[in-house]
Order: structure tokens, then C-alpha cells, then sequence
């Protein structure tokens, strides 16, 4: 992002790979942003939580009281974080993420689109940094504003590949 001077958006979509055991994180990732922290709590569950889980293959670290500790580090409202982590709001965005990933055959993570050209598995940097530029070329001579050119371009006609199925 920093490399691209703003000209790259990067949208979140919830995939939950191991329903019983990451729920609740996703949940968490949604009620830290409603107090601007998503990104933060996001770079924190992968440092503080998945990797120890990872290092250990101990699932309590997956669990309520690591999200609550991280939580408790950025300084969330507490309160609201629990309820907005129960909400409806919150169980809609993770269970609607992961129907729009379903159409889009997203069936594992990392997992990519630049434009609607898939990029899956972990790459080295330069190699995505190169499908952002050849994008960013593409926007730039399409004559559509940059910050229309996904709405009316991938989205609106179906550019690419980049098309939902619902089968």
C-alpha cells in the first residue's frame, strides 16, 4: 500500500477457514472496527494469537481470552466490543463475506484479486507489486477515474475473469 502513493485499496473479506476455531476472531475483527482498530487487531491476532497457536498447536491460544487480551491492548471500549462481537451486525458482515467469497470459488487463503486477476497462494512481494503495476497502466489509459475505474470497469462489465457465479 505505502509503496503505491494511495493509488491501491485493499478491501478485508472474512474467510473462515476453521469455523470452530477462528469465529470468534472474525467476529472480533469486526467489532474492532467499529472502534477503527481492524487493522490493528488483525496484525495483532497474527502475532499474538495464530502464530503461538501456530508454534504450539495449542488451541486455548485461538481462544476468548487471547481476543479479550489483545483487545484490552488497543484500548477498545470493552463493553462494546463484546456486544458489538454478539451482534447481528457483526455475524451478518463474517457469514455475508464468506457467500461472496463461495461465488468468487475462494477456497483457501492468501488469496487475491488485483483487478479482478486472482492471485492465490503466498508470492514474493515483487511479483504482486508487479500485477499492481500492470493494473495501475491499465486504469491510467481506460480514461476512468481511478477511483471509479473498479465500480464501472471490474465490477460494472464484467472485465476479466472477475465474474460471480452463483454455482
Amino acid at each position: 500500500m505505502k509503496d503505491n502513493g494511495g493509488k491501491v485499496r485493499v478491501v478485508y473479506k472474512n474467510m473462515v477457514v476453521h469455523p470452530r476455531v477462528v469465529m470468534k476472531a472474525h467476529l472480533a475483527g469486526c467489532a474492532a472496527s467499529k472502534q477503527g482498530k481492524f487493522l490493528e487487531f488483525k496484525h495483532d491476532w497474527w502475532e499474538k494469537a495464530y502464530l503461538p497457536y501456530q508454534q504450539a498447536h495449542d488451541p486455548s491460544k485461538l481462544g476468548d481470552e487471547s481476543i479479550t487480551l489483545i483487545a484490552q491492548d488497543l484500548k477498545l471500549n470493552m463493553d462494546k466490543f463484546k456486544q458489538d462481537m454478539e451482534s447481528p451486525e457483526c455475524q451478518q458482515r463474517v457469514s455475508g463475506d464468506q457467500a461472496e467469497l463461495n461465488k468468487f470459488h475462494v477456497n483457501a487463503t492468501p488469496w487475491f484479486f488485483v483487478n479482478g486477476h486472482v492471485i492465490s497462494g503466498a508470492v514474493d512481494k515483487d511479483v504482486f507489486q508487479r500485477a499492481i503495476d500492470d493494473q495501475l497502466k491499465v486504469v491510467q489509459g481506460s480514461g476512468v477515474p481511478c477511483g471509479e475505474y473498479y465500480q464501472k470497469k471490474v465490477m460494472g462489465e464484467g472485465e476479466k475473469q472477475f465474474k460471480a457465479s452463483d454455482g
